[in-house]
């Protein structure tokens, strides 16, 4: 294999001695090994020591590398922990060093404690040698910066008791009975049900998925009617009640993409990330420390459905998470569809928020985040490390258990159109002028004709006026909403078209609309 046919980084790749042999059967041998994984690691890895010694090696070695990164996503998310500790084997076995301690960076913060245990042992045996942010002041600039820290994350920190709920605000629970009391679940059996958190026989989950725009599916994990009641009832009466960070403004009340892009108007460079696998990446176990952190006991940090059990903390988690095989419970994580995932995700958030912040400011700049959308802005580019600056926001995010999606990393400087959360924000909040315009040639066709006919004329709303009716009220509300001095007549044109709602007023700008 010649450089010019690889796929990869170069990072990735081994150099090639001067006599190095390309031997077709082997290469071929790790293909089909690399088709098979993660079922064939195992296999890949004695094909590839059988040859170390030999100059075929390299060419071996490189094409293994390129094939196992093409699918290192599904190898790193795969529910089984054993394959991310058979990924973590192959990465110190036959990756470069700066390849592996890729591998080694995303797996450090695993659910699993054994996989975070493999990378521990790797990053001791191999010796990397990368500069990672210390976990705390004095700390060492190295590879342990990327490690879980024992006694900083133990649930057992916390301080639970009623002191501490009484001081957040929040329901006194002390056991299961008061838990079900106040979740309105009737029996100790349908609390069993739900704590199931599946799809799977029939469980409490309905899965379903829909396309992204980069062509890949997004997984969707509905609770059913019962479920999502109870997650209803979670959110009410607890989570609630805690606020999350003043920079977080996605699924917040009275907070919009309208306040999440205001604080940036006007800078002169806009630079956004963006998280990947976001909720996915909030597992069972974060989840626990979270509730625990509330001041709710964790009994013997298992889940269980007895009355007098104090495992509040677990159950609460349990009910909130989602798995696709309910004997794997320590895989479960904050599902795409439930109630309650936008608020744990946020208050996940809240210390990352706080850093985040914290950076932006020292950095004379400004810092939101819209649910996965990290956005930040300086009046003044001058002065700024911008390649620095990078490196700091995705040290802070991988120590507190997010990954930066790279290929959405986006810089934006005022001679060109910046867009946060779908709003214009060089010189004031505008909508993008497509979707104006867009509006106004719909609306223009309509008065000419009807709503019927141009219905019609929409693949999605063909066989639905009613949707198409509501699409264009959607549009309108949510143009009054960022520029009501332009979007108040359209809204106007809208309801003169297809009617008011009883009893429905124009949102404020600040306010989400409902459409």
């Amino acid at each position: 294999m010649s450089a010019t046919t690889r796929t990869g980084p170069e990072w990735l790749f081994r150099p090639l001695p001067a006599n190095a042999d390309h031997d077709d059967a082997v290469i071929k041998k790790v293909e089909q090994h690399c088709s098979k994984l993660p079922n064939e690691f195992l296999k890949l890895q004695k094909t590839l020591d059988d040859v170390r010694a030999f100059s075929s090696y390299e060419p071996c070695v490189n094409r293994a590398n390129e094939l196992v990164w093409e699918q290192f996503e599904a190898l790193v998310t795969n529910p089984d922990g054993k394959c991310r500790r058979l990924l973590i084997g192959y990465a110190t076995a036959h990756m470069p060093e700066r390849a592996a301690a890729r591998v080694l960076r995303r797996l450090a913060k695993d659910p699993d404690m054994e996989v975070r245990n493999h990378v521990s042992r790797a990053l001791r045996k191999s010796k990397i040698r990368e500069v990672a942010l210390p976990h705390k002041k004095g700390g060492d600039w190295d590879t342990s910066g990327w490690l879980l820290q024992s006694e900083e994350t133990k649930v057992t920190r916390h301080k639970p008791g009623k002191r501490t709920l009484e001081k957040n605000e929040l329901p006194v629970l002390t056991n299961l009975a008061q838990l079900r009391k106040l979740l309105n679940i009737k029996s100790t059996n349908q609390l069993g049900y739900f704590l199931l958190a599946s799809d799977n026989k029939d469980g409490p989950y309905t899965t379903h998925t829909i396309p992204k725009r980069d062509g890949s599916d997004r997984k969707i994990c509905a609770p059913k009617k019962q479920l999502k009641w109870v997650q209803r009832q979670i959110l009410k009466h607890i989570l609630s009640k805690v606020p999350p960070h003043p920079a977080a403004h996605g699924f917040v009340n009275g907070r919009s993409t309208v306040s999440n892009a205001g604080p940036h108007v006007g800078a002169e460079l806009v630079v956004k990330f963006d998280l990947k696998e976001f909720f996915p990446t909030v597992h069972y176990f974060r989840v626990i420390g979270l509730f625990a952190s509330m001041g709710y006991p964790v009994g013997n940090c298992m889940f269980g459905t007895e009355d007098k059990s104090n495992q509040i903390a677990p159950v609460l988690a349990r009910l909130c998470c989602y798995t696709p095989d309910p004997k794997k419970w320590g895989s479960a994580v904050l599902p795409q569809g439930a109630p309650t995932s936008p608020a744990i995700s946020n208050l996940m958030c809240r210390r990352l928020d706080a850093r985040l912040g914290g950076l932006a400011e020292a950095n004379k700049g400004t810092y939101t985040r819209y649910a996965d959308d990290l956005t930040f802005s300086f009046p003044k580019a001058e002065g700024l490390n911008l390649g620095r600056f990078r490196w700091w926001v995705d040290q802070v995010c991988q120590q507190e258990g997010f990954t930066i999606n790279q290929q959405k990393f986006r810089v934006i400087r005022d001679s060109q159109r910046q867009v946060v959360t779908g709003i214009v924000v060089n010189d004031k909040l505008q909508v993008p002028r497509e979707l104006r315009r867009e509006l106004r040639a719909i609306l223009h066709n309509c008065e000419k004709t009807s709503v019927e006919e141009q219905a019609k004329r929409h693949p999605r709303f063909t066989e639905n006026v009613g949707a198409f009716s509501q699409y264009l009220r959607g549009i309108a509300a949510y143009l009054n909403m960022v520029q009501p001095e332009h979007g108040a007549a359209l809204l106007k044109r809208v309801n003169d078209l297809i009617g008011k709602p009883e009893g429905e007023t124009p949102p404020k700008e600040g306010e989400q609309s409902k459409n």
